[in-house]
């Protein structure tokens, strides 16, 4: 039955547990093949990895470990050696950390030059904002010639070596630390490390000519990752090499048919993608997490159009009114995450996280009662080690992560140095709150598996502290989590590897990373911008990603508006660049600002006045044309009599070299009581473009925070917990239906065909627990497919694109 009071709402998770002992003999896997892997995986992978992550938005993650302990097994074979399971774990190790590290390396540059120059940074102004150490500026040569050679790059490339050094350090010790604590001490039993323990050392078999279920499970997966990446990858990566445009029989990210199902069903973003992962992946993941999450969908697909229609009694309009008829699945997605999604978002992650502490204290009450019963069968708490692990004194890992902790908010005061009057918050998140979140996602891993994130504390702390500009958004900020790393160690407990063994590979790959990830993110980015069409799916998902940071960052670009008697002085929020901008101030009543301009007495305009902004050195080369038109609003009654509004700066036809000019004025007699100046700006002298900004403006963050649906959110987070435990269903339900909040609903379509399928024929056929061995490796199989195809197109497109074809 689905639900039972008897049912235990977390059995789903209990089956993964108890898989793989603790071997007697640990061994050193850091060797001369372990270093032939780090240089194959970064010279190798690294630059298909790095050309799909922006082209089809993949990433070779775990198929990159399965190949290069594949290719290395072959060789030790046919040398009539093999790989030690301490070995092949490290080549595991490596393989996964190079490629995240990537990730997060050049390519994090590739994007902050995208977003300096984005459509998202130019429409909320910030594009002139962003410090130099971020990214150059869009007009820099840097930029314009496509080239991390150059001086402008400096400061961004030294921030990122030293910020890849640090967190490497913090996650290293502080989960080691942390380790100790909840293995070796409390006992926990980690339920997933045996999983991906296993699955690395499964192909230890093969090098000793063991040829097991696995190889044949991988092998299928394989073929239809090749058969499939031919398709969806090769054929158009080739021929965008060979055309002006790529060739995609299947469209690349997905199929979108917001733009015509919003004519009848709107504000609701709907399509599909055509990539067989999410179906491999729904075959892997937990049967109700993936129901949880398309449960999700359906009620968000529902909810949308009552909330763009039905205006409710406590507000004057409906929640969901930035959406427009004509938008794409990105634009629906974002105004509607503005408009609602966020705030219910919100409440809904606060509801798992305190219910996540309310888990962890419920575990905690039963191991002390379970440890009162006087049970002399479970081993005895303490901090002992196995002899030859490879452990150091928990005091060196503190001392190590309070150095490199103390480093980071040393570069921050070094980058920001308005930042001492916020000192304290920085020594409190990463001395107090970064370790208590580590400790208990630590205990969340090592129960059931799971991680929780108490949400948006860096942007509540950035904007709560009053701060004022754009650069604190990008400093580096102590704030981690590095409780779900602690599986790590286990892991590697697991396999009998040394602990040391990971020291030596992390000094080792990191430097070779970032060489690198340097030399092929210069060479893919000069071959094509970045992106653009030979990158779609960087080309339409950058721009949803620039648009979400760009509204956090607007938190601290509050406009402000001072009055002094007679004189009235407002500073917008943020210009762009060269544009003629437009400017009038009027007087309002009291009623006409509270009610938003709905109600209300208002007083004519001043002349409108005009300046040109240019942020440069120099004389600008004035192109758009510049004119006037005073003209009241047809029928729009004023009052009369009112103090005359005389402009006092800036001048009139001046330019403005400051994205944030204030904007004078004066009047000839005192204000009536009761009445306020009221600005506006625009780049049209008719004020209406979409880039006006008013002195009754609110930041757009501010817009989407709405108290009443957090509320709402955090009570049906609460209340769905306490129903699924009443009726015994599974809590992975209510852990699903957050995740459907944060991923677009096209992949999720695809995500739940999988899920049912392993379900509904899978487990029927082989049985469940022998489902959910075959499944990981599976899918491993399906994507070392993918990435080989995807690689060997890859290398035929950089060729391509590298040679220039000469007339004559």
């Amino acid at each position: 039955m689905l639900g039972s009071k008897n049912r235990n709402p977390n059995q789903e998770i209990e089956e993964y547990r108890d898989l793989m002992q603790v071997p007697d003999r640990f061994e050193n896997g850091f060797t001369i093949k372990a270093i032939l892997g780090v240089l194959f995986v970064a010279f190798i992978m690294v630059p298909g990895n790095m050309y799909l992550s922006l082209m089809i938005g993949g990433s070779l993650g775990a198929a990159a470990e399965w190949v290069t302990i594949i290719l290395f097994a072959e060789i030790t074979k046919r040398s009539f050696s093999s790989l030690r399971r301490q070995e092949v774990y490290v080549l595991f190790y490596v393989a996964g950390s190079l490629i995240a590290a990537e990730t997060g390396a050049f390519e994090g540059l590739l994007y902050n030059q995208y977003l300096v120059q984005s459509p998202a940074a130019k429409q909320f102004g910030i594009a002139k904002l962003i410090p130099g150490w971020v990214a150059p500026q869009p007009d820099s040569s840097a930029i314009i010639e496509r080239t991390f050679l150059h001086s402008d790059w400096a400061m961004p490339i030294v921030l990122l070596v030293l910020g890849m050094i640090i967190w490497r350090i913090n996650w290293f010790t502080m989960s080691y630390a942390l380790f100790r604590l909840t293995s070796d001490y409390e006992r926990l039993p980690f339920p997933f490390a045996p999983v991906n323990a296993q699955g690395a050392t499964a192909l230890a078999e093969t090098t000793q000519g063991v040829e097991t279920w696995r190889w044949r499970v991988f092998s299928a997966g394989a073929m239809i990752g090749l058969v499939f990446g031919t398709i969806y990858v090769a054929l158009p990566a080739i021929t965008g090499a060979l055309l002006t445009e790529p060739i995609q029989l299947i469209p690349i990210p997905f199929v979108d048919f917001t733009q015509v199902t919003g004519n009848f069903i709107p504000a609701t973003p709907l399509g599909f993608t055509a990539h067989l992962g999410p179906i491999f992946a729904g075959l892997v993941l937990p049967f109700w997490g993936v129901v949880g999450t398309f449960l999700g969908l359906v009620a968000a697909a529902v909810a949308n159009p009552l909330l763009y229609t039905w205006t409710p009694s406590w507000r004057e309009e409906p929640y969901l009114n930035l959406w427009q008829q004509g938008m794409g699945t990105i634009e629906t997605y974002f105004v509607n995450y503005v408009d609602f999604w966020m705030s219910f978002g919100l409440g809904t992650t606060f509801a798992i996280a305190a219910i996540g502490i309310y888990q962890i204290v419920q575990s905690v009450r039963k191991a002390r009662a379970n440890n009162g019963n006087g049970d002399d069968s479970k081993p005895k708490r303490g901090f002992a080690t196995p002899a030859g692990r490879g452990d150091f004194p928990i005091w060196v890992a503190l001392a190590l992560y309070a150095l490199a902790t103390a480093g980071l908010i040393g570069i921050a005061a070094w980058l920001l140095p308005g930042i001492a009057q916020f000192v304290w918050f920085f020594l409190f998140f990463g001395f107090v709150f970064t370790p208590f979140q580590s400790f208990v996602n630590a205990r969340l891993v090592g129960m059931v598996g799971q991680t929780v994130d108490i949400p948006f504390v860096r942007e509540a702390t950035v904007i709560l502290s009053g701060y004022r500009g754009v650069d604190i958004w990008f400093i580096p900020f102590p704030l981690g989590n590095y409780g779900a790393q602690t599986q790590k160690f286990r892991e590697i407990e697991l396999t009998g590897t040394q602990f040391t063994s990971i020291i030596r590979a992390e000094i080792f790959m990191v430097p070779i990373v970032l060489f690198t990830s340097f030399l092929y993110g210069s060479y893919i980015w000069k071959l094509a911008p970045i992106p653009s069409a030979s990158y779609p799916y960087a080309q339409l998902m950058w721009r949803l990603r620039a648009y979400q940071q760009c509204l956090f960052i607007t938190g601290t670009m509050r406009s402000e508006l001072a009055i002094d008697n007679d004189r009235a002085g407002w500073t917008p929020a943020n210009l762009i660049e060269n544009e003629w901008w437009y400017w009038r101030v009027r007087l309002v009543d009291q009623e006409w600002l509270d009610s938003s301009g709905k109600r209300g007495q208002v007083g004519p305009w001043m002349p409108t006045q005009v300046f040109y902004s240019y942020f440069d050195q120099g004389a600008p080369d004035i192109v758009a044309e510049r004119y006037l038109r005073d003209e009241q609003l047809a029928g729009e009654q004023v009052v009369e009599g009112l103090p005359t509004i005389a402009p006092l700066g800036p001048a009139m036809d001046t330019i403005i070299r400051d994205p944030r000019p204030t904007l004078e004025v004066e009047v000839e007699r005192a204000v009536p009581a009761g009445w306020s100046f009221y600005f506006e700006v625009d780049t049209d002298p008719l004020f209406t473009s979409s880039w006006i900004q008013r002195s009754t403006d609110v930041p757009w963050l501010f817009r989407a925070l709405k108290p009443e649906v957090i509320a709402l959110g955090a009570g049906f987070g609460i209340v769905s917990f306490i129903l699924l435990s009443i009726l015994g269903l599974p809590i992975l339900l209510i852990f699903g239906f957050v995740r459907s909040l944060t991923i677009l609903p096209h992949y999720v379509v695809t995500e739940i065909i999988g899920a049912l399928l392993a379900r509904y024929y899978f487990w029927n056929k082989y049985g469940r627990q022998e489902w959910r061995q075959f499944a990981p490796v599976l899918a491993v199989g399906f994507a070392c497919g993918m990435a080989l195809m995807g690689m060997a197109s890859v290398g035929v497109a950089l060729i391509q694109k590298s040679v220039s074809v000469l007339i004559f």
